[in-house]
């Protein structure tokens, strides 16, 4: 029989036993704000807007995309709001028995073009308790860059469609070309171009950026307009060219 290294054989020993160790026990104030975040959550999945304002205090605020959402704002888009996110990892919570600030990392999940896109997010949120509940009064997100999406198979020959000159705004053009089976896209203010890979036949997404670019087309079925959405907004550019 072959003998293991004893290098190889340490180094597995310590593997195991690195396994075994025990994790933190998380405290007691965690455990409460996790309960609270799965069941708000669960409320969002059910569009249960009556249940999600339930653990919003009145003073909320929110920033999402440039947009501010105050406690009216959020229950009613929890009404049609299309999104749910993993359990969360990497949680820090700091506080004591009357406010506590809970940081963590998860993975949230949005249908778009009859795909799923997921978006690695770090979410910091501020709880108040009133009358011995936990609320949320301030909630920020930043995006994490994702590298999960996998591009679908689409037929190259409509790729041609696509090329083009959109108008962003006055003096402001985006440019697609064709390269080979895929889509380059260069913004007015970028270097060079990137890659846009296809979530369908007239979605795109880039690698590590949040985001989908659809293009859209006219009654004659011919493509005259660029979307970029990123979360509840959109860009839009008419086809110049």
């Amino acid at each position: 029989m072959k003998r293991m290294p004893v290098r190889m054989t340490i180094i597995a020993l310590l593997a195991i036993a690195g396994s075994t160790i025990a994790q933190p026990k998380p405290t007691k104030l965690e455990v409460e704000l996790r309960q609270v975040l799965r069941e708000r959550w669960a409320a969002l999945a059910r569009n249960d807007a009556t249940a999600f304002g339930a653990f919003l205090d009145d003073a909320i605020l929110m920033p999402d995309n440039g947009l501010i959402y105050d406690k009216k704002k959020l229950i009613e888009r929890a009404r049609t709001l299309k999104e749910f996110s993993d359990e969360p990892r990497e949680v820090r919570v700091h506080g004591d028995n009357n406010a506590a600030v809970m940081m963590y990392r998860t993975t949230s999940h949005v249908p778009f073009a009859g795909r799923e896109i997921t978006e690695e997010l770090r979410i910091v949120e501020t709880y108040v308790k009133r009358d011995g509940r936990w609320l949320l009064t301030a909630r920020a997100e930043s995006e994490i860059p994702n590298q999960n999406r996998v591009p679908a198979r689409v037929d190259p020959n409509v790729l041609d469609d696509y090329v083009g000159e959109y108008e962003v705004s006055p003096g402001k053009i985006v440019k697609i070309t064709r390269e080979g089976d895929r889509l380059l896209e260069q913004g007015p203010d970028d270097p060079e171009p990137e890659a846009d890979l296809p979530l369908s036949a007239n979605s795109f997404f880039q690698r590590g950026q949040p985001g989908v670019l659809t293009f859209t087309r006219s009654p004659d079925g011919k493509v005259d307009t660029y979307v970029l959405w990123l979360y509840d907004s959109t860009i839009t550019a008419k086809k110049i060219k």
